[in-house]
């Protein structure tokens, strides 16, 4: 009997010191690292603002942490190349991505290689897509509420132009329609470039589109109406939000840093402060401004709660839309 209680005394030191052993080296790792460079994917194409902010973002965060950032581009597949990579990573915070909100969305359009919530560590979020309702400036409408009262009063008259469907600034679009009870015509275009050409070449009367329609507001070619946000965006202060019109409308896309499921949560941790630290950091701000993207934050239990609940939402408005 003695012999039995101390062989279960040894065994339960050992998974003691075990333990210990395990805590210390995965708390080592966090405070060493970063050891070698970290990739970055970026689920688009080079040259457009995404990948512009990913570039100031990898350079700023990389100086935070001492390490070597280097960006790597994944296009396709509506921008989940990135997190469809994460599922075969290593959790070890060197394999990360650039999470847009497509990541949530596409599970419900299309067959994916990947479990949005199960697969993926939400480290950071970075910034927020604005999506603005804007008309010509030779436009009638002059609010949200005349523009909505007139496609009521003339149904099937109107268009409106918007990237790609189910992109976000479409469904701000057709979420609208549904609350207003409109009657109205969606035209694709290949991105806010291409939409905003037809905006001002009258191809169509209304167009969705994010802050890239800034400097046309700026020049005086187009009025902004409203904007789809929860509030309003620092690039359109004066201009409200749906909501602010009695529109129970909203629409959010942030943008954030992922990476696989399973990571040390003070690697995480480490990770959430130098993207904190960077958007907060006025020379970052000041370089990031001419992109028209709103910087916007949350930390890894903020941004992991609003995928859960985002992830929800979207199959309700998908569902919703295709039985229409």
């Amino acid at each position: 009997m003695k012999t039995h209680k101390t062989f279960r005394h040894l065994h339960a030191l050992s998974a003691c010191t075990l333990l210990a052993l395990f805590t210390a080296t995965t708390t080592h790792a966090a405070t060493d690292y970063p050891k070698q460079p970290i990739s970055l994917i970026v689920p688009y194409s080079p040259g457009g603002n995404t990948d512009a902010l990913a570039r100031l973002l990898a350079d700023h965060a990389g100086k935070r942490l001492e390490g070597n950032i280097v960006i790597e581009y994944k296009a396709g597949a509506n921008g989940t190349m990135g997190a469809m990579h994460m599922k075969n990573q290593k959790p070890d915070g060197y394999s990360l991505s650039l999470l847009p909100l497509s990541v949530l969305r596409q599970p419900y359009l299309v067959k994916v290689k990947y479990d949005p919530l199960q697969d993926l560590t939400w480290i950071a979020s970075v910034s927020n897509y604005t999506y603005v309702i804007a008309v010509p400036a030779k436009s009638p409408w002059q609010s949200i509420e005349e523009l909505v009262e007139d496609a009521k009063n003339n149904p099937g008259k109107y268009s409106y132009a918007a990237s790609a469907q189910y992109s976000s600034n479409h469904l701000a679009m057709t979420e609208l329609g549904r609350e207003a009870g409109l009657d109205w015509t969606f035209i694709p275009y290949k991105g806010d470039s291409d939409a905003i050409t037809a905006l001002l070449g009258d191809h169509v009367n209304i167009i969705s589109a994010t802050s890239t329609i800034l400097p046309f507001v700026e020049n005086g070619q187009v009025r902004v109406l409203a904007v789809a946000g929860a509030e309003r965006s620092p690039d359109f202060p004066d201009t409200p939000t749906l909501k602010e019109r009695g529109f129970n409308v909203e629409m959010l896309s942030p943008l954030g840093i992922g990476g696989p499921a399973g990571m040390n949560p003070d690697v995480v941790a480490k990770l959430a402060k130098a993207v904190e630290e960077t958007i907060q950091d006025p020379a970052f701000i000041e370089k990031a401004r001419p992109l028209g993207i709103e910087l916007s934050y949350r930390n890894h239990q903020d941004y992991t709660e609003w995928a859960k609940q985002t992830f929800t939402n979207e199959k309700e408005i998908i569902n919703r839309l295709k039985d229409e």
